[in-house]
């Protein structure tokens, strides 16, 4: 295509200094989205990138397909809370998932939630929800436009009224039912004008609700004092006396319990340690996971009288399998091991004899308990989620008396799972260390370096990165003969802690390496070639492609980098983000500074180089990342592209991170993604 001419933009001369440090910042002006003068510019912006997306072959052909793709529906594994199975299930042509309600071993599921009755658009989802001890009640959470900033609600469930609380700012909102069902412990974010500005998206502390009383009133618990980017996690005993608080900072875990019958005295079990852990009451015995002396996990137990590390008893240690999360029951303990990125369940005693493996398809990722590491079991059968690269997702029910595992629901593939093959390979890293990818292409393609390939990763935050990683969309860069490619970065949780140690702080150039080292890999080995190379990653992942394309920009013929942090001297200043100085450091910490200033990809634009044509997405309401990282990276990419590929912006309008977003809208993104990424690596569409 012919050079295109940019829309204007003005360099300002914004410079400051830090550590002795110069730093210019010509685009800091982008920094207000309320400035009808950035306004304008995004305009332009749009027009551009509207112009720049015509030129695509066969966009509406490509979002049949991807819509068809993305509207198989979805389900997700029920919880059951007396005689009842809560679980969320979305329907073909449905915008958001729908919560039910099923009495066990009953036809004809109840719906409880609909957000799709709430907004026309499928602007509102369902964050999260609690039923009550005995399925009586449900709280839940809504928010709107993907901004995740939650309104608690309480349904009764048997005769449908949703009662009189409306509890804001309930944002991830972990909460725990007294077994009377009487009311709640819960956690919440201050109102904005009640602390200093800016303070209103940190100050998460736990406070206790009884039902029927107004929220205003609501006594708090724990929080007062502490550091403002504690995140506090909260469970209580089955006796109701203790309070279980957790707080995670990414390396390290504070524990904490709270015994309600003795004026909330607070027992310190772990605070200011640098090892990460789980806990869970189970009668009257603390279990608890954790990278405590054993970076990969062990499986601990431990007397609520003597809850401290040195007391704690190892029933499963560690091994070169990292442990994730474990369902307890009366006889057994079910573990969910990564092995080589792989999830795997092993059965033991809860003396912790091994008993058995449990048989799944190969190449899976599963979830045990959604979002709690550990879960006490005392029914009959419990159900759990698996996805992989060719199964969009199935719910398996395991019957423990029986050791019987079936199917309970499932997604069928949309392709032919025959055509395909799927594979792990190793690579070296830059400085030498071996790392793992999945690579997933149609089992015939010619090994001449001529196959479009999306290579994709994420490593950070201690996250996994496991099959299939990709949306269900993912099956039509497949169909079209292209090749996925998966490598599991340091940052991320695969291998243990010191994995993840590995690619944070001072350490996160490697996780930029391994990505590198990836593409040359797959393009020494013949898969693939620079000009068929597209890269793509969302948040953490889009810092991580930005890294790539101002560091090595002639590996790649394509760039999707969404939801991105790019300017890490400024990240932690807006929204959310100092959370994360614990993972990516802070710029006024002069030892950070310096690695934050090399890496940094806004900082390390260079003018006159040839990049890659490169499409730049962020979103309006996100509440996570600011969208000015994505606006400022394209205004300098910009002005300092010597190359006739074009670089450019799309901001969504009613979008936030990407959680609850809509059907309708997630097709959008995703036409948007893969097919501009097929047009610059010469996918057949």
């Amino acid at each position: 295509m012919k050079r295109l001419n940019y829309p204007k933009t003005s360099r300002e001369k914004t410079i400051y200094e830090l550590h002795g440090e110069q730093i210019k910042d010509p685009y800091q002006w982008l920094e207000d989205l309320s400035d009808p003068k950035v306004q304008t510019w995004l305009d332009k912006q749009h027009e551009y990138t509207r112009y720049i997306l015509k030129q695509i072959p066969n966009r509406k052909k490509s979002q049949k397909r991807i819509q068809e793709l993305l509207d198989l529906g979805d389900i997700f594994s029920p919880s059951i809370k007396g005689d009842n199975l809560f679980f969320r299930k979305r329907k073909k042509e449905e915008n958001q998932p729908v919560l039910y309600v099923q009495i066990k071993d009953k036809e004809n599921p109840k719906e409880l939630v609909n957000p799709n009755k709430l907004s026309e658009k499928g602007l509102v989802a369902l964050d999260w929800f609690y039923p009550s001890p005995q399925g009586n009640f449900l709280a839940y959470g809504l928010s709107k436009e993907g901004d995740e900033w939650s309104i608690l609600h309480v349904l009764n469930i048997a005769t449908g009224e949703t009662l009189e609380e409306k509890i804001p700012r309930t944002r991830y909102c972990s909460l725990a039912w007294l077994k009377d069902e009487s009311g709640f412990y819960y956690t919440r974010f201050p109102e904005p004008g009640t602390v200093p500005p800016g303070q209103e998206n940190y100050n998460r502390h736990v406070f206790f609700h009884k039902l029927g009383t107004d929220w205003h009133e609501d006594p708090k618990i724990f929080g007062e004092g502490r550091p403002p980017t504690d995140i506090p996690i909260i469970s209580l005993s089955e006796d109701n006396r203790y309070l279980l608080i957790t707080i995670h900072k990414y390396v390290k875990s504070d524990l904490y319990l709270m015994d309600l019958q003795k004026d909330q005295k607070i027992i310190t079990i772990v605070e200011n340690e640098d090892f990460l852990s789980s806990g869970a009451i189970i009668n009257d015995q603390l279990w608890i996971i954790s990278n405590y002396q054993a970076p990969n996990k062990a499986i601990y137990k431990t007397s609520l009288k003597s809850p401290t590390p040195p007391n704690w008893e190892i029933i499963i240690p560690e091994s070169q399998k990292i442990i994730e999360e474990i369902i307890i029951t009366a006889d057994h303990l079910f573990v969910n091991y990564i092995k080589n990125a792989i999830n795997k369940i092993n059965i033991f005693s809860t003396k912790g004899d091994f008993i058995e493996e449990m048989t799944l398809p190969p190449l899976g990722n599963l979830s045990l308990n959604k979002s709690k590491a550990i879960r006490y079991c005392d029914h009959p059968e419990f159900y759990f989620s698996f996805r992989s690269f060719f199964h969009p997702k199935i719910i398996y029910r395991y019957e423990i008396s029986q050791n019987n595992l079936m199917k309970f629901d499932e997604i069928s593939s949309p392709i032919n799972p025959e055509k395909f093959t799927a594979k792990q390979v190793w690579y070296k890293s830059k400085d030498g260390t071996k790392v793992s990818m999945f690579i997933v292409h149609p089992k015939k393609i010619p090994m001449d370096g001529t196959t479009p390939t999306l290579l994709t990763g994420y490593g950070g935050f201690n996250i996994p990165v496991k099959p299939p990683y990709l949306k269900n969309s993912r099956f039509f860069w497949l169909e079209k003969g292209g090749i996925l490619a998966i490598p599991n970065l340091r940052g991320g949780s695969e291998y243990g802690e010191n994995w993840h140690r590995n690619g944070m702080l001072a350490n996160k150039q490697n996780v930029f390496d391994d990505f590198l080292s990836a593409a040359k890999w797959l393009i020494e080995n013949n898969y693939t070639s620079p000009q068929h190379l597209g890269i793509s990653g969302r948040s953490n992942g889009g810092l991580l492609v930005g890294a790539a394309v101002t560091q090595k920009p002639e590996l790649f013929s394509a760039v999707y980098c969404a939801v991105p942090l790019l300017d890490m001297i400024r990240y932690h200043q807006f929204s959310i983000a100092k959370l994360w100085i614990p993972e990516y450091g802070s710029s006024e910490d002069p030892e950070q500074f310096k690695f934050l200033y090399n890496y940094s990809p806004y900082h390390n634009i260079e003018k006159g180089k040839n990049y890659p044509a490169t499409f730049l997405v962020a979103a309006a309401s996100d509440s996570r990342v600011d969208p000015n990282h994505a606006m400022k990276m394209t205004a300098k990419m910009q002005w300092a592209n010597s190359s006739k590929e074009p670089v450019f912006l799309y901001v969504e309008q009613e979008a936030g991170h990407g959680v609850g977003k809509p059907i309708d809208k997630l097709v959008k993104s995703e036409m948007d993604l893969y097919t501009f990424l097929g047009w610059k690596t010469g996918l057949s569409m």
